[in-house]
């Protein structure tokens, strides 16, 4: 069994923050940067999903991000493979100094200027705005991960300890222990060290 093969879902739903399937509010920019990531799993089958659209449209559409996913172009698959890349080299930086110039380089790029926008709920900050497809993803998502570090800096952003796995993730427990992406790399990994114990024992 593999990520790929989860029940009734295109991805495990507790690689989500805070928005998911079933919920009425759709995934949030650090969400998306987690999907984008994690569009490279060992444990999938292939490993790498964005040899096309499929997946990604569809993990856009199973958290709320239908007109994303239709806003994007087979043309847009470099692009999007080289952001996956410039993103991770942030959540692997060995120290906040090294993901400030990264993600400064990756704002700059993606002219993740922020621009007053008024909608129903009022006026709001947004950043992107006026853009679609892969160019909104490459100014909104590198701004997301940038409030993040602002905000919480390196510790809260982590990499499955459940080897092989290398998918990220965003720790929102209140005593920063979460060490793996989904509750199924959780039990593959408490399973291994039952079966370590028991051939040791």
């Amino acid at each position: 069994m593999s990520h790929a093969a989860v029940p009734a879902a295109v991805f495990p739903r507790d690689w989500l923050t805070q928005a998911g399937p079933g919920s009425d509010e759709p995934a949030t920019d650090l969400d998306l940067v987690v999907l984008l990531l994690n569009s490279h799993d060992l444990l999938a089958d292939p490993a790498d999903r964005l040899t096309d659209l499929a997946w990604l449209r569809a993990a856009l559409r199973q958290s709320g991000h239908a007109v994303l996913a239709r806003e994007l172009r087979a043309a847009d698959l470099p692009r999007l493979r080289r952001l996956r890349a410039d993103l991770r080299t942030v959540v692997e930086s060995p120290d906040v100094d090294h993901a400030v110039v990264r993600l400064n380089r990756l704002l700059t790029a993606g002219r993740a200027l922020p621009l007053l926008v008024r909608d129903d709920a009022g006026v709001r900050l947004h950043v992107g705005a006026g853009r679609h497809g892969v160019a909104a993803l490459a100014a909104r998502l590198p701004a997301a991960l940038a409030e993040h570090v602002a905000q919480h800096g390196l510790d809260r952003l982590g990499v499955c300890a459940s080897d092989p796995c290398r998918c990220v993730y965003v720790d929102r427990t209140r005593g920063a222990t979460r060490r793996y992406c989904c509750g199924w790399c959780n039990d593959r990994r408490a399973a291994r060290a039952y079966r370590r114990r028991r051939l040791s024992g």
